[in-house]
């Protein structure tokens, strides 16, 4: 998959009554549009999309940039920050304070549109002069200190998060997501009422827990995938309303109190033992297809209360939704990377509390905005950037309501003749190269093969090596044993050699939780939990159920299932391929193992 080229070839109206397959115009892969899909698009007034889901989603997060951070200068204040653009890139690039204040006016920068030429040509000359904020988080506004950020709001004390809102004292997080979020550092996909978590992925109603996986409501708990309602267990799969618990056998108290002391996972040796044995363990036992708590005709991955839910991952209370990624509360959606409480919104970046805003970048707030990025509170916006509380503005212009509407229309009709309308920004035209971006996290490609495709690659990033001040070696086993001190060293990554500190609010949450100290870098410790996490992807595969246990005979089922000795007939969609050595179970032989 690559950047495209925008087709000057007709598209084809919306067939509502019945299903249509298409080949990709952009990897020319084969893929299905359905009656429901027509119908949303109908409902938006867009042409249906030329690129298959895959390639959609490749492309808008190749417009999405988390956590590749830069020092460079304010261009308005003048004081050095931290942003997401490199400093080489020639872009405008404000301070958060700057950026939000009175100091600069975006529709100073309005200019007319030319009939004569593309519209994504044009609206990329705007971006390039109307200024960027350099980092996207409402700090001083609607989140406290919580500079240094991205895609962050309405949060507390937090440091190095991304794509999060409604948290507090957390660091080394994406996407994490409140209210009553407090002291969640080093994890991916936290959801409400969690506190204290370490290391961990896709937890809700967690306390005092550490690398725990896929798992509600627990308390005191270790390395537990897939438990519920359990408090000190550690080294479990699939277990519900247990206490002392160790590789899903009871132990009396003093029992478990002993096994756990033995691990000493409060060192560093004993941690690495314990993640070891955890990952060798956990593929004994059959893991549920997907997590759809509470759901009702969806198919994804990690969704709770959500109904008619298509392709959707890490997703709570929404309907009516295909395609998207990371966020709640959306009401008949499609495409988007990250967003919460929006309707009807199409092909966007973090679209919040938005309505109809299509195909945007970090749109907040808005009502009937289309192709516009980092606008905010507005009103019939169309190819804007950097606005705030405007309406009837069309590439930062600002017109009449009549004047506004009819040239929308106009030029609505001019990019569908230049194969423009209905497609989200090319790839080709992002400010970010290609291994800055997200699209790198989920569709991973070499540097040759990313400039071979028309990518823009970026060589070298802003860190250093062999500063370091202590080895490595000498860091202590125990928390206990480091003193403030470890706040002034430099230390280096045991993966990648970048060097990295010690930050205060991180130290006391290591006291706090009797945690070693972390010998990578953040970088590196998020790129394991993401090969940790299940990719957001679904294959057809059937049951691993045969008769009286796993069809690879690893695991023995301990109760009987509805379809007796022989093979279990169900089949699913699921983000384990079928070539991963897990064992996956339907809903109806999961449940009568884990219940």
């Amino acid at each position: 998959m690559g950047p495209e080229t925008p087709s000057t070839a007709s598209i084809s109206s919306p067939q509502a009554s019945s299903g249509q397959d298409r080949v990709c115009a952009n990897c020319k892969e084969r893929f299905t549009l359905d009656p429901d899909d027509f119908s949303f698009y109908q409902k938006i007034e867009v042409p249906a999309p030329r690129f298959c889901p895959a390639c959609r989603n490749q492309r808008r997060r190749a417009w999405r940039n988390d956590i590749s951070f830069y020092k460079r200068q304010c261009d308005l204040c003048k004081k050095n920050i931290v942003s997401l653009y490199s400093p080489d890139k020639t872009l405008t690039v404000y301070c958060q304070k700057c950026w939000w204040s009175d100091a600069w006016d975006p529709k100073a920068y309005g200019r007319d549109f030319d009939f004569s030429r593309p519209f994504f040509e044009q609206y990329r000359e705007l971006q390039n002069v109307v200024p960027l904020i350099a980092l996207m988080n409402d700090d001083g506004i609607g989140s406290i200190n919580c500079e240094y950020t991205q895609n962050v709001s309405s949060a507390k004390n937090c440091y190095m998060v991304s794509s999060s809102w409604k948290n507090e004292e957390c660091a080394y997080d994406m996407q994490i997501s409140g209210p009553e979020l407090r002291e969640v550092f080093d994890s991916l996909d936290i959801f409400q009422k969690c506190e204290m978590v370490y290391d961990s992925i896709f937890l809700e109603s967690c306390y005092r827990v550490r690398n725990c996986y896929r798992s509600f409501a627990l308390v005191d708990c270790a390395f537990c995938l897939e438990c519920r309602d359990c408090q000190d267990c550690f080294m479990c799969v699939g277990l519900r309303r247990k206490r002392y618990c160790f590789k899903n056998k009871q132990y009396t108290k003093e029992e478990y109190e002993k096994i756990l002391a033995e691990y000493r996972l409060d060192t560093w040796d004993g941690r690495e033992r314990a993640r070891k044995e955890f990952q060798e363990f956990i593929l004994e036992y059959p893991r549920e297809f997907a997590i759809l708590r509470n759901c009702v005709n969806c198919t994804g991955d990690q969704m709770f209360n959500c109904k008619n839910m298509k392709y959707s991952f890490n997703v709570r209370g929404s309907e009516d939704t295909a395609y998207f990624e990371n966020g709640n509360i959306i009401k008949t959606g499609y495409d988007m990377a990250t967003g919460g409480e929006n309707e009807e919104c199409y092909e966007g970046i973090t679209p919040d509390n938005d309505y109809r805003a299509l195909f945007t970048i970090f749109s907040w707030k808005n009502s009937h905005a289309e192709y516009c990025e980092n606008c905010h509170s507005g009103q019939n916006l169309f190819g804007c950037s950097s606005l705030r509380g405007a309406k009837y503005c069309i590439l930062n212009k600002e017109y009449t309501k009549e004047d506004y509407h009819e040239l929308r229309i106009r030029i609505v009709e001019h990019m569908k003749k230049t194969g423009e309308y209905g497609e989200f920004f090319p790839a080709k035209l992002s400010h970010f190269c290609y291994n800055e971006t997200t699209a790198q996290m989920y569709f991973p490609i070499t540097k040759e093969e990313a400039l071979a495709k028309g990518y823009r690659w970026q060589d070298s990033f802003q860190f250093t090596t062999g500063k370091e001040t202590i080895k490595v070696e000498a860091l202590p086993q125990t928390i206990a044993e480091v003193g403030d001190g470890i706040m002034k060293e430099v230390l280096a990554c045991t993966n990648c050699k970048r060097n990295y500190i010690i930050v205060h609010q991180e130290l006391q949450f290591y006291r706090r939780m009797n945690l070693p100290l972390p010998r990578q870098c953040f970088y590196c410790r998020n790129d394991e939990r993401m090969r940790l996490r299940n990719p957001f992807r679904l294959w057809q595969r059937q049951c691993d159920c045969k008769g009286a246990g796993s069809t690879n005979g690893i695991y023995a089922n301990g109760e009987p299932h509805f379809h007796g000795e022989k093979a279990c007939p169900n089949t699913f969609q699921t983000p384990y391929a079928p070539e991963r050595p897990e064992i996956v179970y339907c809903e109806e032989c999961y449940q009568a193992e884990v219940v």
